[in-house]
């Protein structure tokens, strides 16, 4: 997707725009409603790719094998009888589990699902109340085994999943949520995930969680076997410009894929990306899900437009916890917009919607015919 620049027209707004943009039910048969809704469901699974992209395909390619034209190849390179792999780390719904499985999934032309492995590849979430045994009996399951013994130890569970693993082709084993193995017995949870690059494992570990995995992982001196067989890859935040690129091309090429238009208070408003980028503190992830889900709930209430409104609504209902201001009711931003163009009086609070106004309900609306 290609960024987008938010024009800075301070003309003023129409007062029935917004209200024009939904327009009366319509009830229409079932295959419209179906068209819809698998509309939606692409809109809000959309990925938006950025340079961790780059930054992760750049450590594929130091712990898999490549062809002679640097394709990359489902096997891992063998350092002296062990491999080695990658820890993706950063707070909660920043993207790491998304960027992951998309990038795995366009080079290796797999499907990663928690319930069975691709060809090579195979994805594990961590359940919260995880134990390492349930973890090796988890990945047995995927591969379709589960006739387990009464009593069966860990080192009975690990040589049983390994086995498993290798009968089924697997050569990339991905674990998310890591974290959740921590607190209990952190010298249990080094050891598991070294044996899956050591003694012979012969599998490339992406392991995936929190700040608190890396620290786990790269500052803790009793790890440090660990940390030297997997490549840190925090995922930390990209510099504003470059935020705020990404963000209106997402928003742009979000909107176009929805059909739908900008209305004008967000395309006449200078800082709506500023607006989603500080309201979402600076998480690429959490962007870009309010991006989506905003564009989606224009789509499902009959929007021939996404408009300030919207967000506003989505940012109510879901962000608070994480900010507490939301960024899409009136503040100082007509007086940014104003101090940056230096023509007081040109851009008002007008321009950038009717924040103060309670929204009216549109529950039920269907989309506007073009």
């Amino acid at each position: 997707m290609t960024a987008m620049t938010l024009s800075t027209n301070s003309l003023p707004l129409d007062a029935a725009t917004t209200a024009a943009t939904r327009e009366e039910p319509d009830f229409g048969n079932q295959s419209s409603d179906d068209e819809l809704s698998a509309l939606c469901d692409r809109i809000r699974n959309r990925y938006v790719s950025s340079d961790w992209d780059n930054e992760f395909i750049t450590r594929l390619e130091l712990v898999l094998c490549r062809t002679g034209d640097g394709r990359l190849l489902p096997k891992p390179k063998i350092f002296h009888g062990e491999t080695g792999g990658i820890a993706v780390t950063g707070p909660s719904r920043d993207g790491k589990s998304t960027l992951v499985r998309r990038v795995i999934e366009r080079i290796f032309a797999e499907r990663l699902d928690d319930n069975r492995p691709g060809k090579h590849v195979i994805y594990h979430r961590v359940r919260t109340a995880a134990t390492l045994k349930s973890v090796y009996t988890d990945l047995c399951k995927a591969t379709g085994f589960s006739s387990f013994p009464a009593r069966m130890t860990v080192p009975e569970a690990h040589d049983l999943a390994i086995h498993r693993l290798r009968l089924a082709g697997i050569r990339i084993v991905i674990l998310d949520e890591v974290h959740n193995l921590l607190g209990y017995d952190n010298k249990a949870v080094n050891l598991f995930l070294k044996t899956f690059v050591q003694d012979g494992g012969g599998f490339c570990l992406i392991v995936i969680g929190t700040p608190v995995l890396r620290k786990f992982i790269f500052e803790q001196v009793e790890n440090v076997e660990l940390a030297g067989r997997l490549l840190d890859m925090p995922l930390e935040q990209f510099p504003e410009a470059k935020s705020l690129g990404l963000i209106s091309g997402a928003l742009e090429g979000l909107c176009s894929d929805a059909g739908l238009r900008l209305a004008p208070s967000i395309h006449r408003d200078p800082y709506f990306a500023h607006r989603i980028l500080e309201g979402c503190r600076g998480s690429y992830g959490r962007s870009m899900r309010l991006i989506s889900t905003s564009i989606v709930l224009a789509l499902e209430e009959g929007a021939s437009a996404v408009d300030i409104e919207d967000f506003r609504r989505v940012f109510d209902l879901n962000l608070l916890y994480f900010n507490p201001e939301n960024p899409f009711r009136l503040s100082d931003w007509a007086s940014r917009s104003t101090a940056s163009f230096g023509q007081p009086g040109q851009v008002s609070d007008t321009d950038f919607g009717a924040a103060n106004k309670k929204p009216q309900s549109r529950t039920g609306r269907k989309r506007s015919k073009k």
